[in-house]
């Protein structure tokens, strides 16, 4: 038995989105403050960020530190140019769209701020959603 706190890591599986699609990432629970603080950003009167832009990068370099290991695809790049008739009688259209599906999307290796920043949105709101049990631990 190992010395030290159980739950290190928490594996976040996404088998909607393909396979073997996932995050490992530190448990929140168990890191001190400091590193689940943004760095500050200047807000309005309200506490709104006046550049939401700066807040959504202060948060991916957050959620980048959190992250140990990944298996996920660039959400941002650009599809493979492929032709769609959409005017195509039903049958060839799918044929057409499942062509789409098997070409290949660029696996993201560096876990960094601006490659969080390229991960789909179902990805980021689950590792919100481990930051937010530790403001929430009901």
């Amino acid at each position: 038995m190992s010395a030290g706190y159980t739950s290190r890591v928490i594996l976040l599986a996404f088998p909607k989105l393909g396979d073997r699609v996932s995050v490992l990432i530190r448990n929140p629970k168990l890191l001190p403050p400091s590193e689940l603080t943004p760095q500050d950003i200047a807000v309005d009167a309200q506490g709104n960020p006046l550049d939401p832009q700066a807040a959504n990068e202060a948060m991916y370099k957050v959620m980048a530190n959190l992250i140990v290991a990944w298996r996920v695809y660039d959400a941002s790049a650009p599809a493979a140019a492929v032709t769609i008739d959409l005017d195509a009688d039903p049958e060839a259209l799918a044929e057409q769209l499942d062509a789409l599906e098997t070409v290949d999307q660029t696996l993201m290796t560096d876990i960094t701020a601006e490659n969080v920043a390229r991960l789909p949105m179902a990805i980021i709101n689950r590792i919100g959603e481990e930051l937010a049990k530790v403001a929430d631990p009901s």
